[in-house]
């Protein structure tokens, strides 16, 4: 029996009782609940055959209306095998209401088993004030938790397993009665991890080894022309030494003129994943400093004289890992874990964390006149 056969005749019930008030149909319990043997459903084909077939002549259901009902697509070779396999279902329901279930026991609820639901007692705001005194402590504490644990994942799902945990002992701390007034004031929450940075200077740790994975390479704008589908963006050809050029799709319409752009130095990140931009896919960004209410936007440019193609660095890190593929940095935002620290310096040259981004000729520059922007 086809496994819906139930779902339309529970269908076909409802349906009979709003057309013949004599239709006994009227057992409540939801056809999903029952399961039919395989020998009952012999027995019941046999059985009640003449009653289904007398049943089906009173009152025929629209099996393609009910299949409609139940979004399920059905052939009319399946509508004349289920129509009397239906009846035969529907005269089965009609049986079940004469059998006597008086010295039926009732139902008994799992408590009164003593069937435990859940192993602790819980005990609603007993320590409110415990919990409001560790807010400020837990407050914009986040655990990023993997979506799968697969491969190159399976070391950060680990560590987030570990934070959370962390989270978990601390919580449960906080639950924990006070022992005495005088308890030491919680922990504080535990140092993000450090590492030495381009110029020796302390920075979030997995925000440099990010950067490092980063491509970003010098390039010239061999051709530009306005998007032919958005008049806020350019289209432009960019040179990075490699056999073609690369198509890269920038916002800058409203702030570059195109003969400012035609020929220009840029730096841009290399190694993202490809995206459609209104119907142009546009390999890479160009990196462009802006200020803070995003009113002036220009792209940095390395110093003349540099060679198209060069990977820049930052500080005295020249030697870098080999970039990471575009789908790695898609997939562990290594982009949004480093963007954060590229800004402009009091002299407007490109820089991260404050260490300056560097070519082979000198720092990369915005200009004077864009001191202390962010770089994007």
């Amino acid at each position: 029996m086809r496994p819906f056969l139930l779902t339309l005749s529970s269908a076909a019930r409802t349906m009979l009782a709003h057309k013949a008030t004599a239709s006994p149909c009227s057992f409540a319990r939801p056809a999903s609940c029952l399961h039919v043997a395989p020998c009952q459903q012999r027995a019941m084909t046999h059985s009640c055959a003449h009653v289904a077939q007398s049943h089906a002549a009173a009152s025929q259901p629209d099996i393609r209306q009910l299949a409609r009902m139940a979004q399920i697509g059905i052939s009319d070779d399946e509508i004349k095998d289920f129509l009397p396999k239906i009846g035969s279902i529907l005269t089965w329901f009609d049986q079940l209401q004469t059998v006597d279930v008086g010295d039926a026991p009732p139902a008994i609820h799992a408590s009164q088993l003593g069937v435990q639901l859940r192993a602790d007692d819980a005990v609603a705001d007993a320590h409110r004030d415990t919990l409001l005194a560790m807010a400020p402590a837990l407050e914009n504490s986040y655990v990023r938790v993997p979506k799968t644990v697969i491969g190159a994942d399976a070391e950060g799902a680990v560590a987030a397993a570990s934070v959370a945990a962390s989270v978990l002992a601390s919580s449960e701390v906080a639950a924990a009665p006070a022992s005495a007034p005088s308890a030491s004031p919680p922990a504080a929450p535990a140092a993000v991890p450090t590492a030495p940075g381009p110029s020796g200077q302390p920075v979030p740790a997995a925000d440099f080894d990010a950067l490092l994975n980063l491509d970003l390479r010098v390039g010239r704008i061999t051709h530009c022309e306005k998007h032919p589908e958005a008049d806020s963006l350019y289209v432009e050809k960019i040179d990075i030494g490699e056999a073609e050029p690369r198509t890269i799709v920038s916002g800058l319409v409203k702030f570059v003129s195109v003969e400012e752009m035609q020929g220009r130095l840029v730096v841009i990140v290399a190694n993202l994943k490809p995206r459609n931009m209104r119907g142009v896919k546009s390999a890479g960004m160009v990196l462009c400093a802006s200020d803070a209410d995003h009113t002036r936007v220009i792209p940095i440019t390395p110093p003349a004289g540099v060679e198209v193609g060069e990977r820049v660095w930052f500080g005295d890190k020249k030697e870098q890992p080999t970039p990471s593929p575009p789908n790695a940095v898609e997939k562990k935002k290594m982009w949004e874990a480093a963007a954060g620290g590229l800004r402009t310096d009091a002299a407007g040259g490109a820089a991260w964390h404050g260490s300056p981004m560097m070519c082979s000729v000198g720092q990369v520059q915005a200009g004077s006149a864009y001191s202390d922007c962010k770089i994007t």
